[in-house]
Order: C-alpha cells, then sequence, then structure tokens
C-alpha cells in the first residue's frame, strides 16, 4: 500500500504510545490555573477578532434580513403555487424473496478497512523509527535508566533537537517523594545543567501515591540530556519522566502532506491498492482471461490520465451494456419505494437530458458536463481503489475519483467493490444535489492534514452516511447512501426490519465497526440530508487541526487559516460575496413593499 508518507519521503517520529495516552489528557484541560491552555505543550495564541466581525457586521445583519425575507417569500410562494397539501401515494414495497443468510455477499473493498490498514501501517512505521531512534540515543547518553523511563515523544524531541539552537519543551515527571524535596532536586538539578525553567505547576498523580510536576522548559539538546540524566541520576523516588515538544501538534500535522491545488491530485490518483480477479479466487470474475485482460485496459487507460487531459471516449462492449441494462433496469422498480425524494428527482432529471439511459452507459464526460451545471462535482478516472487519505482529499476540491471498468456479467447486483455502475447509479444522482455535495466536500476538507485516526473516522462516517446511510421520509426508511442505491439485494435489506437502525451521529458512527463478511447489520438513519449535513458540520469543530481550510472555488485551490490576516483574507471574500446577496436582499423588500 502506498502512503503520503512514502510519497513525501518524511521519517515520521511522533508516537501514539499508549502508555502517554494519560499524560495526554494531562494536557487536555485537567491542569487548573494557566497550564489550561497547553494542548501537549502547545499554547495556543489568542488571536483578535473583533476588528474584523465589526467591518462584516453591517453585511451579516444584512444577509440574515435576507435569509428572513427570502424564507418568506418562499412561504408565501408555496401557498400560491400548492393550495393544498397533495401527498403522493407510494406504491407497496415489492415481495422480495427472503435474504438467505447462508449466501453471503462479502464486500472485499471497504473505505473504512482501507483506513484502518493505513493507520496500522503508519503506526508501525513511526514504531520502527521511534525504536531506531532510542538505540541511537543510548550511545549518546551515559545513563541508561533515563531511556527506560523515557516516553516515545521524548526520544523523538531529544533526537530531532540540534547542539546549537534552543528548543521549548514541556516535561511531566512522577515522583513518590515528598513535594517540596521532589520539587528542590527538579529546580538544582536543571539549574545545573543550564536548562531555562518558564512554568511550574504541580498536582497529585493519578498513577501512584505522590506527585505530578509539570515544567515549561527551553534548552539545547546537550542541556536536556544533561539534565535528564542528572535527575534520574540524584532522585531515587523517580517513577515517571516524559519529554513533550511544544510543536508537537505542529510537526504532526506539517508532515502529513495533502493536495493544495486540483491538480495536486494527480498525484493523489496513483495510490492505489489492488482487489484483482487475478488474485483473489473469491473475485466473481476470477479465472475470466477475457474480463481480466478488459479491466486491465481500462484501468490503464485511467491510470494515463492528468489534470487538464480530456477524458476519454470509451468503447463499451455490447455485454458491457447488458450487464448496465439489467441492473439498471431491476433497480428501477425500487425507486418509488425505497430511495430518497432528492435521488428520484436528479434521476428523474438525469433520464430526461438522457445523460443516464437503461440501453447505453454514459461517458464520464457527458455526465461531467451535466454535474458542473448542477453542483460543480467533477468524475476524474482512476485505475483502481485509492487510499482513504487520497480518495477524501480528492472530495475536498468536488472531485469524485471513479473507476472505469464494470463489474463482472455473472454477479450483475452485486459488486464487492466500485465499479462503474455503482458510482453512476449510487453517486452521480446524489452529487447532483447541493446538499449532499456539500457534505461530501465538507468531508473531504476535513481530512486535509489530518492525523490517521482521524481520517479513519472520517472514512467511516463517510461509509455509513454517504455510501450506506438512510433517511426518513413521510415515516418509511428511505436509502441516500450510493453503495445501497446501486445494489438490489442490499436495498431491500437495509430498509427491511431485519438489520438495526440507529439514529445518525456523527461522533457515534465514527468509532462504529464495519462488517465485511455479508450486508451490514447495522445502519445509520439521518432525519434528513440537511440534518446530516448539520451535525457533520458540528462534528468537524472536535477535531484537533492546529489550522482550519477553506476551498476557493475560483482559483480550486485550498487556503489554510491559522493567523489573523489568513482569516481577514477569506473574510475580505466573504464581504465581497455578502455586497451582491444584500443588493439582491434589499430589492426583494422595495418589491415586497411595492
Amino acid at each position: 500500500m502506498c502512503s503520503v508518507y512514502s510519497r513525501k519521503e518524511q521519517q515520521l517520529s511522533v508516537s501514539q504510545d499508549e502508555d502517554e495516552e494519560w499524560e495526554k489528557e494531562i494536557f487536555l484541560g485537567r491542569w487548573g490555573g494557566a497550564i489550561t491552555l497547553f494542548w501537549i505543550g502547545y499554547k495556543f495564541t489568542t488571536v483578535t477578532l473583533t476588528p474584523l466581525f465589526q467591518k462584516l457586521s453591517s453585511p451579516l445583519a444584512k444577509l440574515i434580513a435576507a435569509v428572513n425575507v427570502a424564507r418568506n417569500v418562499s412561504i408565501n410562494m408555496s401557498s400560491l403555487t400548492n393550495p393544498t397539501n397533495t401527498v403522493m401515494e407510494e406504491e407497496e414495497n415489492p415481495v422480495a424473496a427472503p435474504i438467505q443468510r447462508g449466501n453471503k455477499n462479502p464486500r472485499r473493498y471497504s473505505l473504512v478497512h482501507q483506513a484502518s490498514c493505513e493507520t496500522q501501517h503508519h503506526i508501525g512505521i513511526r514504531r520502527q523509527n521511534t525504536i531506531q531512534h532510542r538505540k541511537q540515543l543510548t550511545d549518546q547518553m551515559r545513563g541508561q535508566k533515563i531511556l527506560q523511563q523515557l516516553n516515545d515523544e521524548g526520544v523523538e524531541v531529544i533526537f530531532a533537537a540540534n547542539d546549537v539552537s534552543s528548543i521549548d519543551f514541556s516535561v511531566i515527571v512522577t515522583s513518590t517523594d515528598y513535594i517540596s524535596t521532589f520539587v528542590s532536586d527538579i529546580l538544582y538539578n536543571m539549574k545545573s545543567a543550564g536548562v531555562q525553567i518558564c512554568h511550574v505547576e504541580t498536582r497529585e498523580s493519578k498513577t501512584v501515591s505522590g506527585h505530578d510536576v509539570l515544567l515549561d522548559c527551553r534548552a539545547t539538546k546537550n542541556q536536556l540530556i544533561q539534565a535528564a540524566e542528572l535527575l534520574t541520576q540524584n532522585h531515587v523516588a523517580l517513577t515517571h519522566f516524559s519529554i513533550f515538544s511544544k510543536k508537537s501538534v505542529e510537526k504532526s500535522q506539517s508532515m502529513i502532506w495533502f493536495p493544495r491545488h486540483i491538480s495536486e491530485l494527480d498525484q493523489c490518483s496513483k495510490c492505489i491498492t489492488k482487489y484483482e480477479p487475478t488474485t483473489d479466487p473469491r473475485h466473481p470474475g476470477h479465472g475470466d482471461e477475457e474480463y481480466i485482460a478488459r479491466r486491465k485496459f481500462l484501468n490503464d487507460q485511467a491510470l494515463e490520465f492528468k489534470f487538464g487531459d480530456e477524458i476519454g471516449y470509451v468503447e463499451y462492449t455490447e455485454d458491457e451494456h447488458a450487464t448496465w441494462k439489467a441492473v439498471y433496469e431491476k433497480l428501477g422498480g425500487l425507486h418509488e419505494s425505497h430511495t430518497c425524494g432528492v435521488y428520484r428527482q436528479n434521476l428523474k432529471i438525469l433520464q430526461k437530458e438522457k445523460v443516464l439511459t437503461a440501453d447505453r452507459i454514459p461517458q464520464i464526460r457527458d455526465v461531467n458536463k451535466f454535474l458542473q451545471k448542477k453542483t460543480g462535482f467533477e468524475l476524474r478516472p482512476c485505475s483502481g481503489l485509492l487510499s482513504a487519505r487520497d480518495f477524501l482529499a480528492s472530495l475536498a476540491f468536488r472531485v469524485f475519483q471513479t473507476t472505469t471498468y464494470l463489474r463482472h456479467h455473472k454477479s450483475p447486483h452485486h459488486s464487492p467493490e466500485p465499479d462503474l455502475i455503482h458510482e453512476l447509479l449510487g453517486h452521480v444522482p446524489m452529487f447532483s444535489d447541493p446538499l449532499l455535495a456539500q457534505m461530501s466536500q465538507d468531508i473531504g476538507l476535513m481530512s486535509l492534514g489530518a492525523s490517521d485516526e482521524h481520517i479513519e473516522k472520517l472514512a467511516t462516517v463517510y461509509w455509513f452516511i454517504v455510501e450506506f446511510g438512510l433517511c426518513k421520509e413521510d415515516g418509511k426508511l428511505k436509502a441516500i447512501g450510493a453503495g445501497l442505491l446501486s445494489a438490489y439485494g442490499e436495498l431491500i435489506h437495509a430498509c427491511s426490519d431485519a438489520p438495526e437502525h440507529k439514529d445518525f451521529d456523527p461522533a457515534v458512527t465514527a468509532i462504529q465497526k464495519y462488517e465485511d463478511d455479508d450486508y451490514q447489520p447495522l445502519y445509520f438513519v439521518a432525519d434528513s440530508i440537511h440534518d446530516a449535513l448539520a451535525k457533520l458540520r458540528k462534528y468537524a469543530s472536535s477535531m484537533d487541526r492546529p489550522f482550519s481550510v477553506v476551498y476557493d472555488p475560483f482559483t480550486k485551490s485550498i487556503e489554510t487559516i491559522q493567523s489573523s490576516a489568513d482569516l481577514e483574507k477569506a473574510f475580505s471574500r466573504l464581504s465581497n460575496d455578502l455586497s451582491a446577496i444584500t443588493h439582491a436582499a434589499d430589492r426583494m423588500k422595495i418589491s415586497i413593499a411595492a
């Protein structure tokens, strides 16, 4: 599996050792007083935003007024055009054959599984680096005791420091001795080594019968090593010694590359993992040499695609058109009874404009013309299964990486992996909806520069809502997820009483385990797409990145916001947009008054 780490050829140095979890909790506001603004040694800087908001107070007030006016106008127009509440009667659910639990429907591909594998892969790399660095430091440090007690991040802090420049770091030390003796020994040994102490704080230890002491320090590499050795040698009651870099959050984030411009998705589309009929006997196309050759031909074409290229025209075979038609027509019988209104509405538009027809597989470039007019989304050919990080990063630019091959004709109504039928019949009608398009892009933006842990959580949220999510309409369960909308059997299963259904809550969904041996035993249900989007944005505020990101649709690039200057630039663009909206709102007020 390729990774963003190997692509940038950077060493990973920050470990997630389980023994350090309680130490991280100390920095998450569990210390009182002045230390409550620390997070793993990183002190947040207060940014004064008042002048910026004062500049925008008038446009924002006008925007609120415009929204209220628009809402009133919408209600009035609705009452004029639809004087009576007309409820369309839905057809009864088709009688489906009972799902045989013995007939497994394995899903050999899962974005959640991909993310989990990536997380474990990177943890392994980090652990190997730390072990190597710890061995190298053994030759430099005279005392063995400190290396035995030192946490993994402490090893990396020392290893990364140089002999000339001073570094800022935090230390947590624990002792069973009297607090006065403990603090006295710390101050004496730190001073002897030339370490500058900027802040000291104490508390009762949670792990032993003694005390923890937190120190904010500044020192060179040699001074830090000497202080650690002196303290571990001279204070026999010392039980714990941990070091954290004040820049640890920034360092770990800066190591994670992500695309800043849409053209850089060329670097994301090559990082793939393979689930091929040539290697897995469980694949429906295993042993079919003609299917394997056709699939390779299409994948090779997609692999050559670069930003700015025109998407080529694909000559699909009659067998492929027949597979498409079989799936298209069979799913058509479930649309009214099992799919959400947004899907049905957009599907009808796609059919009316002849973008989707039963007889012929549509061309990606024709689909893109439709999507660009509707929501600005576009499909980009890819040659296989992307890593979760790269797949989610593409969504930030409103780009959906799509396969170009079809499922095997022997298994038309269930595919163990994404294929072109899944993309076109499942995702395209939903990407035509502004709210679903925005929700997908929001997930993508959240993923940029995120930790492996958050990538796994975001991939899980995406999987359970965008791929296999449900919503409530007229008291019935309806599918909004593309994985359901493109799979006949699981669509019936998901909307039935057989599986468990839970209300969609991103914080809960993000840690839900995924089952891959058969249809899901659990599905998440949103009140509406709007409700899901609102909950998702609230969940985003809990993510601990040291920066925020904004997408500029004019340049198709990502802007990072870390300072008040960055924020002022973003607000300036927003102010220009609000100016046009407030002008329209003022005209609407005049029209209504007249």
